[in-house]
């Protein structure tokens, strides 16, 4: 059985996002182009580099964001700046629901924003062989050598060939028994994405209006 625990690496990674989009952020300017209602155009520029822009649109029932974050729609209330907010809590820092705004990436979900978890699968393969090496001696050193040498035909790097990989595994009757092993993880830039969208609408409420 595996201990390998994706959501305790989930909020490692979150926190390792956050630390990095606050380090980011430090000076980050907020200009509202539009502000009509529910139609707004707000875009961000952050001070690192010309590259670190990104821009947020709200019309009717959705929200894009576009730029150096990467590019997601989300769809869900009327207001969609209302509905992260709901969402982020109160106070002087947010907390984002990684798996609920997920839900609401268009068009598909989660699905959208998930991509293959390499280092994950290769943890579980080695826990999985270290486990059986005391009934299948030999057996760590075979999955080295047919899965992790630098000349093995294995392809480790893509969801696909890894499942391939551990299907045509076999070891003196050993085989990987995969059942509980998830393949996936959030993106690296939709965690960002989420902290960017957190810290505009924290911009956004805190905003000074223009003098008359």
């Amino acid at each position: 059985m595996s201990t390998i625990d994706p959501g305790t690496e989930l909020k490692v990674r979150i926190a390792e996002v956050k630390e990095r989009f606050a380090a980011e952020s430090v000076d980050g300017k907020l200009t509202v182009l539009r502000d009509d209602g529910l139609y707004r155009h707000l875009e961000v520029e952050m001070p690192k580099s010309s590259a670190y822009w990104f821009e947020v649109t709200t019309w009717p029932g959705a929200l894009a964001i576009t730029g150096h974050t990467g590019s997601h729609i989300f769809r869900r209330d009327e207001d969609m700046l209302a509905f992260f907010r709901t969402c982020m809590g109160t106070g002087t820092t947010w907390e984002v629901d990684t798996h609920y705004w997920a839900e609401k990436v268009q068009p598909h979900g989660e699905r959208d924003v998930q991509a293959y978890a390499e280092d994950r699968v290769k943890a579980y393969i080695k826990q999985a062989a270290e486990q059986g090496e005391a009934k299948y001696p030999g057996l760590v050193a075979e999955v080295e050598e047919e899965l992790f040498e630098r000349y093995s035909s294995a392809d480790l790097e893509t969801e696909a060939g890894a499942k391939a990989a551990l299907a045509a595994f076999e070891f003196d009757g050993f085989r990987f028994d995969t059942t509980g092993w998830e393949f996936t993880e959030y993106d690296y830039w939709f965690l960002y994405t989420c902290q960017a969208l957190a810290w505009t609408v924290a911009q956004y409420d805190a905003r000074v209006p223009a003098a008359a």
